[in-house]
């Protein structure tokens, strides 16, 4: 029951999170739409990279779309680290992004820890 509590209990906080950012790229929220200046992202990426994210958002809340909207929201916050460290802005701007993938990586851990457990025991080479 306890590990239940705290899935959901994450996956509020990732919810309003990501839907926080996610609506404010739709409406153009100007400070977001600066800090996406900074990095060298154009508004309509920025634009289609907060639809993604009120998409999956929605798709955590279906058990059966959850893993793929968890992969996608691991994918979207990974990518935005790195684009943070590329960019050469200073790294405090980052965090959000970093307790994000923190966030995330547990809810999927927690999601289907058997499957997780499984894929990383494969020792076989393709």
């Amino acid at each position: 029951m306890t590990k239940k509590r705290i899935f959901y209990g994450i996956l509020v906080l990732v919810s309003l999170q990501m839907t926080a950012v996610g609506v404010l790229k739709l409406i153009g929220f100007p400070q977001l739409y600066q800090q996406l200046d900074e990095l060298h992202i154009s508004h309509s990426f920025g634009f289609i990279i907060g639809l993604i994210e009120v998409i999956c958002v929605l798709g955590i809340w279906l058990k059966r779309a959850r893993g793929i909207a968890l992969l996608t929201l691991l994918f979207l916050v990974t990518s935005a680290i790195a684009v943070h460290f590329g960019a050469g802005v200073e790294i405090s701007k980052a965090i959000p992004a970093m307790v994000s993938f923190i966030l995330i990586s547990a809810l999927l851990y927690l999601n289907n820890t058997a499957s997780l457990i499984t894929i990383l025991k494969q020792r076989e080479s393709i």
